[in-house]
């Protein structure tokens, strides 16, 4: 993974949450970084390689603030309909992207809508992967409503959520400006994905799935 040098600022009397952001970067995702800057926290974006050389002070930026990019894929297919040789381009191409910009290399991704199956998983565990997935879903996707995202995240939240979000949409960076201040004031310490996995496992095995 891209960093556990912050594994150790993780207080374990306090909940934790990893908020995680898929389908970017984009132009939204400038105002999550500024809501992170003003608020504190990390998050993990599961970028899309095909992305990544346009956005690339984007995801610098993000670097610089201690949160992490992760691969998603190169456009976003369903993987578990390609061919092996297609899966391993997908995520492959993605990761040389992002380790391109950032230095940095991602052992693990987020597949496409969450979908896998063995052929996935037996290719993520023969390139060193872990599968990343999520406990909540707030469909930010499809209402495209601040506040009702807001309310999705608030009301089912609890220590060691995974969050799925996407910052391709204003209202979902509308909504961070308040899931991120009010998360933080209940307690919640806001960590990489790669953090609470750690913090609650120790050890990420590649091919495993992760949902919290």
């Amino acid at each position: 993974m891209q960093t556990t040098k912050h594994i150790g600022k993780i207080d374990p009397n306090k909940p934790i949450v990893a908020l995680t952001f898929d389908d970017g970067p984009s132009i939204h995702t400038s105002r999550i970084l500024d809501t992170l800057q003003k608020y504190g926290g990390r998050v993990s974006f599961f970028v899309m390689g095909n992305k990544v050389a346009e956005h690339k002070t984007r995801i610098l930026r993000a670097l610089h603030m201690e949160c992490e990019i992760i691969c998603h894929a190169w456009d976003h297919p369903d993987l578990t309909k390609l061919s092996g040789r297609a899966i391993k381009k997908q995520l492959f191409d993605t990761i040389a992207a992002i380790a391109k910009v950032t230095g940095t290399v991602s052992l693990m991704f987020r597949p496409p809508y969450g979908y896998t199956n063995t052929k996935v998983e037996k290719i993520a565990k023969k390139l060193g992967l872990a599968i990343v997935k999520w406990s909540i879903d707030p469909s930010d996707w499809k209402v495209k409503d601040a506040d009702a995202v807001y309310a999705s995240i608030m009301v089912t939240v609890k220590d060691g959520d995974i969050v799925l979000c996407h910052d391709l949409h204003e209202s979902t960076a509308a909504a961070m400006n308040r899931v991120i201040p009010d998360l933080i004031e209940q307690g919640y310490q806001l960590v990489t994905v790669s953090e609470l996995l750690m913090h609650k496992y120790g050890d990420i095995e590649p091919g495993r799935i992760y949902e919290c």
